[in-house]
């Protein structure tokens, strides 16, 4: 099969992801055909950016590239640890051979230095054996090529074992996302609809504590509406507001997109993180203060979530 039409088959099974996947996951086949039996272990970490490892049996090295490159096709980011373990088929691949001029060496240097030194012994059938490539178990040869379409099956079936159990945790932490930004919305409707009181209730407190002070004084509406206005002014938080609203709007779809949205929303969860900082530091009211800090929350244990999202 042409490296071409298998990256067109596999793409294709990429275009049916249709929500974010986590990086953890696990998936294992096992093939079985009259000359070859594998079993295909696959298993996927949250890593930066795509690394694949593979052990396969030596004889497979010239097939390593088309393997990556079908790993490639169905994960964008994560460390994916394949494993090809070979198992004993039928007719079996290994062979026993016989080094005999090996042997003979052994046994004429062993008799000559047994005769310079003047040792005693017999050097018989079991010490030769036992001395090293006297006897080798090596793998028969095997048509790689023929092969291929075998380990494709079962790199397949791992492969799509292993992108079901990512995606399933990928919907469970996009529900868990939703959750949260919707809690976040609502602490943004509390601290909206506060804004506005917290000006009043501060002037409220600036004119009494100004006639509790200066009781034989006059008080001056003027002066304390102009205090009263600095302070909305420094207390105003309608940007970051607006601000924090359009990153929860533009992380939303993110949730249900096909392509690795990880790196954006984690960009995003920072980007948050800045604007409710700015509110809390301008903050100068208990009810908004705890709106922060459950804010600050939300995000928290989003941020440690992300870093398992593709």
């Amino acid at each position: 099969m042409a490296l071409e039409e298998e990256g067109e088959r596999v793409g294709f099974l990429r275009e049916g992801i249709y929500s974010m996947q986590s990086m953890t996951g696990y998936g294992r086949s096992e093939v079985r055909h009259a000359h070859l039996a594998l079993t295909v272990e696959a298993r996927s970490v949250n890593h930066r950016f795509l690394d694949i490892a593979l052990r396969y049996p030596r004889l497979y090295a010239p097939l390593e590239a088309r393997m990556k490159q079908r790993v490639s096709a169905y994960f964008t980011r994560g460390r994916i640890d394949i494993t090809l373990v070979q198992q004993e088929s039928p007719e079996g691949r290994r062979a026993l051979s016989l080094d005999h001029t090996l042997a003979q060496q052994y046994y004429d240097a062993l008799q000559g230095l047994q005769e310079s030194l003047g040792l005693p012994g017999t050097i018989d059938l079991s010490l030769i054996a036992s001395l090293r490539d006297v006897f080798k178990v090596e793998e028969a040869s095997a048509d790689v090529e023929s092969d291929w379409d075998i380990i494709a099956q079962g790199l397949d079936a791992a492969l799509q074992a292993l992108h079901h159990m990512r995606q399933q945790e990928g919907e469970a932490l996009a529900r868990d996302f939703h959750l949260r930004l919707q809690t976040m919305t609502q602490q943004l409707q509390l601290i909206r609809q506060r804004v506005p009181q917290v000006v009043v209730e501060y002037r409220q407190r600036l004119e009494q504590r100004v006639k509790d002070l200066f009781a034989q004084f006059e008080l001056d509406p003027n002066r304390v509406a102009q205090e009263a206005i600095l302070f909305a002014e420094r207390a105003d938080v309608t940007e970051e507001l607006t601000r924090l609203e359009a990153h929860i709007q533009a992380c939303t779809p993110l949730l249900s997109s096909s392509e690795a949205v990880g790196r954006k929303i984690e960009f995003l969860v920072q980007e948050m993180h800045r604007e409710v900082n700015t509110i809390g530091s301008k903050s100068n009211d208990m009810a908004i203060s705890h709106s922060v800090v459950e804010l600050k929350s939300e995000l928290e244990r989003m941020r440690e979530q992300i870093q398992n999202i593709e």
